[in-house]
């Protein structure tokens, strides 16, 4: 019996690492994209051969070039069958300016958050069975629109509007949602956590498996399409973080 199989971009760590140990026990072949992260691509995929009777490939890409990310759909196409899920999880997260930041970094967000998971979704389309799904991970500041992080946030807006563009125009073969994600991972500075905890509704942090309580419940109902699953405690309604 042939397994699904799921592409995670950027899955060798943390969100995409958890999410793809989840698909594979539920029974899914997967495809791992990483872009520097080969020593990382490389132990869970031993990792997941070891604990699970599945498939797991890595395919190293750069999804801030569009043609590495046709690479690596026809990777997919030809090395996998059933290819029944795709997740847009790679990204990257740095501040910029728009009066002062290089072009390079509009460039940078709006293919690796934007052009590459379109492509990504075209190809997957136009090969994947009926009742394929699209799962695209934004982020909870799509809500607001003041910010430090004026490309990242652009491109993540366009990644959502992207979803529900897609929703329409892939239905009824294809699902098509997203996860925004809140205060998940610790923050580079960790003086920061109890500041940004104090700001969100629910007053604490999430955990990396409230996402993955997210991506089961889009796995599994079947009725939901076009939207966009705010995990964050509430800190969307009130811009906190």
């Amino acid at each position: 019996m042939k397994h699904n199989t799921a592409l995670i971009t950027g899955g060798a760590k943390r969100i995409g690492r958890k999410i793809a140990l989840l698909l594979a026990s539920r029974g899914y072949d997967l495809v791992i994209s990483y872009n520097k992260s080969k020593q990382e691509a490389k132990e869970l995929a031993a990792e997941i051969s070891k604990k699970f009777q599945v498939k797991c490939d890595i395919f190293q890409a750069d999804l801030r070039d569009e043609k590495q990310a046709k690479r690596l759909a026809e990777f997919v196409k030809i090395n996998s069958a059933n290819w029944s899920l795709l997740i847009n999880n790679a990204s990257i997260f740095t501040k910029s300016n728009f009066l002062t930041a290089p072009d390079s970094e509009l460039s940078d967000n709006l293919n690796l958050h934007f052009i590459s998971p379109l492509i990504l979704a075209k190809e997957f389309a136009k090969n994947s069975p009926k009742n394929g799904q699209i799962i695209n991970i934004t982020d909870k500041n799509i809500a607001r629109y003041d910010t430090s992080y004026f490309y990242y946030l652009l491109s993540k807006k366009s990644l959502a509007e992207l979803t529900k563009m897609l929703a329409l125009e892939l239905a009824p073969s294809i699902r098509v949602n997203a996860i925004a994600p809140g205060f998940i991972l610790d923050p580079i500075d960790h003086s920061e956590t109890q500041n940004f905890i104090q700001k969100i509704p629910l007053q604490k942090k999430g955990e990396t498996q409230n996402i993955l309580q997210a991506v089961d419940f889009l796995l599994n109902n079947h009725f939901v399409t076009g939207q966009i699953l705010f995990i964050d405690g509430g800190a969307s309604l009130n811009h906190a973080g």
